[in-house]
C-alpha cells in the first residue's frame, strides 16, 4: 500500500484513541454493574468470565493508547480472577451458578473507573511511529546506486570506469566537504552503497551516522578499500562500522557482487507482511496503522473462524497473536495453524500481557516461537516486527532462491511465466520470456576452474538485476542458463534490452591469476501472449536460443513459428 502522510496517520490514530476511551468507559461501567453484584453476593461464573476477558483486553491495550496506569491496574485485577476463570472455562453447566469473588474486587473496579476519567484528559501519545522510510517495490530487477567518496588527491574514477559495465549508477563526492556529502546521502534513492578508501572512512561514517537515525534502514552500507590487509587493520575497519573491506588490487567482480548484495539487502522492498490476530478492534487497527506508516504491510483478523483463509490469501512473513482472542485460545490456534505443512515454518509471536514466565514457556511449547509483552510502544513494535520479518524472509529465501546467485529457483521462475500469461489475458498487455545461456561455459570451467565459472554466473546475475526493471523476474533455470520474464514488454523492446545487456557483459574482464578472459551469452525470446500455456512459451524461447547457438552465439534471436 502507498504510505500515507504523517498528519493523516496521526489523525486516524487520535480517532482510534478516542474510540478506545469511549469503549473503556462503557466496559468499566459494565464491570461496575457486575462488581455491585459481588457486594450483594449475587456474582455468577459467567459474570466472572466476562470480567476476566474484559480486564484482559484492558490490560493489553490501555498502555498502547496512553493509559499505562489503567493497564497495570486492570492487569492486577485480571490476575485475581485468572485461576478461577481458567478452571471454569470448559464448565458450561455451572456458568449461571453463584460464585465467590476475591475481597476488594469491587473497590478495584471503582478505582479503574476513576483512572479512566482522570488520565484520559492527559494522554501523551507516542508518535515515534511517524518515520516514513523510502521503500522499494519489486523483487528482482533493481538498479544499485554507488556513492564514491573521495578524499584529498585520492580519486576513484578508474574504479568507476572498470565497474561501469556492471550497470551501477555512480555519484562522486569529496568527504572534505561534509555538507556536500550530507546532501549526497540525503538525495540518493533506491538500493545503494557507499564506497571509499580507508583514509576517508572516519569522515564517511561520521556524516552517515549523523544523516540517518540509528534505527533507520536507510543507513547505507559502507564498503572500504585499502592497502593494508592485516588482521589488525581489518579489525580497525570493522570497528569503525564498515560492512566490507577489499584490499588492493581490488577484485572487481567480487566487489561488484558485494555491493549488489549489501545494497539490495539493506534497501529491502516491502519490509514485511504481518498478520495480526487480535479481537480488540481499536488495538488491532492501531497496530496496523503504526506498521503501515513505516512501510510494513499489515492485516488484522478479529474472528478466528477466518484465520486460515486469511493466512492463505495474505501469506504473511510473521503472525502476531494474542494468547486469548475472545472465547478462543491463541495457544490452540497456534497448534491449529501448524496442522498445515505450509505453515510449519511460519513464525508465530504472541503479543500478550501474560507476564508469568512459566505460562509463557507452556504457551510457546504448543506451537509458537516468541512472546512480545503488552503494552508495547509503537517504536518497539516497529523495530521488533522489522527484525523478525527480515529474519523470516532470509530463511524463506534460503528455501526459494538459488544459493549461488540469489535468483529464483527453477520451479519458481517457471511459475512466474504462467502467472504472467494469466495477467496478459486479464489486461491485454504484451509480455516476453527470455532464455539466456553462457557461451562455451564448459571451456570456462575446464580452462579456468569451477570457482571462476561460479564468478561468471554470479556476475551475470548481478548485471541482470541492475539492468532490468523492478517488475521483471529473473531465475536461474539450471547450470549456466537463466530465465527472465519481462511484463508489459513487446518483442522489439525486449530484443534491444537483452542485446544491450549482452554487449555490456561481453566487455567485462575476468581475472584468473596472471591471465584474463571474457565471456558472452546467447538469448532466445518468445512473446508469452502467442501461446496457450507457459510451458509452450518456454519451449519457444528455448528453441530460439538453440537457433542463436547454431547461428554463431553471442546475440539474440526472436522465436518465429515460420
Amino acid at each position: 500500500m502507498a504510505l500515507e502522510s504523517t498528519g493523516k496517520i496521526s489523525s486516524r490514530l487520535e480517532v482510534l484513541r478516542q474510540r478506545f476511551l469511549e469503549r473503556a468507559k462503557e466496559d468499566i461501567q459494565q464491570l461496575r454493574t457486575l462488581a455491585e453484584k459481588t457486594r450483594r453476593g449475587e456474582f455468577s461464573a459467567d459474570g466472572l468470565l466476562f470480567c476476566y476477558q474484559s480486564l484482559h483486553k484492558l490490560s493489553g491495550s490501555a498502555g498502547t493508547f496512553g493509559l499505562p496506569e489503567l493497564g497495570e491496574a486492570a492487569k492486577a485485577l485480571e490476575k485475581e480472577l485468572k485461576g478461577q476463570a481458567e478452571s471454569l472455562g470448559a464448565l458450561d453447566d455451572v456458568l449461571s451458578h453463584p460464585i465467590d469473588i476475591p475481597d476488594g474486587f469491587a473497590d478495584g473496579i471503582d478505582a479503574l473507573a476513576e483512572l479512566v476519567e482522570v488520565k484520559s484528559q492527559a494522554v501523551d501519545q507516542d508518535s515515534s511511529f511517524t518515520e516514513e522510510p523510502t521503500t522499494y517495490k519489486g523483487s528482482q530487477g533493481m538498479q544499485v546506486s554507488v556513492l564514491l567518496v573521495e578524499k584529498g588527491e585520492e580519486r576513484l574514477a578508474m574504479l568507476e570506469k572498470e565497474m561501469a559495465p556492471y550497470g551501477f549508477s555512480f555519484t562522486s563526492v569529496s568527504c572534505d566537504d561534509a555538507g556536500a556529502l550530507g546532501n549526497a546521502l540525503a538525495e540518493i534513492r533506491g538500493a545503494a552503497a557507499i564506497l571509499c578508501r580507508e583514509s576517508a572512512l572516519s569522515d564517511v561514517m561520521s556524516v552517515r551516522n549523523t544523516s540517518f537515525e540509528e534505527s533507520s534502514r536507510r543507513r547505507l552500507p559502507v564498503i572500504c578499500l585499502g592497502s593494508d590487509n592485516s588482521f589488525h587493520n581489518r579489525y580497525r575497519v570493522a570497528e569503525a562500522g564498515a560492512f566490507a573491506f577489499f584490499p588492493d588490487p581490488v577484485d572487481i567482480p567480487e566487489l561488484a557482487e558485494r555491493i549488489e548484495s549489501l545494497a539490495i539487502e539493506r534497501s529491502a522492498s516491502v519490509q514485511g507482511r504481518v498478520l495480526i490476530v487480535e479481537d480488540d478492534a481499536e488495538l488491532a487497527e492501531h497496530y496496523c496503522l503504526v506498521l503501515q506508516a513505516t512501510g510494513i504491510e499489515a492485516q488484522a483478523v478479529s474472528e478466528p473462524l477466518h484465520l486460515m483463509s486469511n493466512l492463505a490469501d495474505f501469506e504473511p512473513d510473521i503472525v502476531l497473536m494474542d494468547v486469548q482472542i475472545g472465547e478462543y485460545s491463541g495457544v490452540t490456534l497456534a497448534r491449529l495453524i501448524r496442522f498445515e505443512p505450509r505453515w510449519l515454518s511460519l513464525p508465530i509471536i504472541y503479543l500478550s500481557s501474560e507476564d508469568d514466565p512459566e505460562n509463557q514457556l507452556e504457551a510457546l511449547s504448543k506451537g509458537a516461537d516468541e512472546f512480545l509483552m503488552k503494552p508495547v510502544s509503537d517504536s518497539y513494535l516497529v523495530r521488533s516486527v522489522r527484525i523478525r520479518c527480515y529474519r523470516a524472509r532470509q530463511l524463506s529465501e534460503l528455501m526459494n532462491r538459488d544459493s549461488l546467485t540469489g535468483l529464483l529457483k527453477h520451479s519458481l521462475i517457471k511459475e512466474e511465466v504462467e502467472k504472467e500469461l494469466a495477467r496478459c489475458r486479464r489486461s491485454g498487455h504484451r509480455s516476453c520470456v527470455v532464455m539466456l545461456d553462457l557461451d562455451h561455459f564448459k571451456t570456462v570451467n575446464d580452462t579456468w576452474g569451477h570457482s571462476q565459472g561460479d564468478i561468471v554466473i554470479r556476475t551475470l546475475a548481478n548485471l541482470l538485476r541492475n539492468r532490468l526493471r523492478e517488475t521483471d523476474m529473473i531465475g536461474r533455470y539450471g547450470g549456466e542458463e537463466f530465465l527472465v520474464v519481462l511484463p508489459e514488454c513487446d518483442v522489439s523492446a525486449a530484443k534491444d534490452l537483452i542485446r544491450g545487456i549482452g554487449e555490456s557483459f561481453s566487455e567485462l574482464s575476468f581475472v584468473a591469476g596472471e591471465s584474463s578472459f571474457q565471456v558472452t551469452f546467447s538469448a532466445g525470446i518468445a512473446e508469452i501472449n502467442d501461446f496457450t500455456n507457459g510451458e509452450d512459451a518456454l519451449n519457444a524461447a528455448d528453441q530460439a536460443l538453440y537457433e542463436r547457438k547454431r547461428g554463431g552465439r553471442d546475440g539474440v534471436t526472436v522465436y518465429s513459428s515460420k
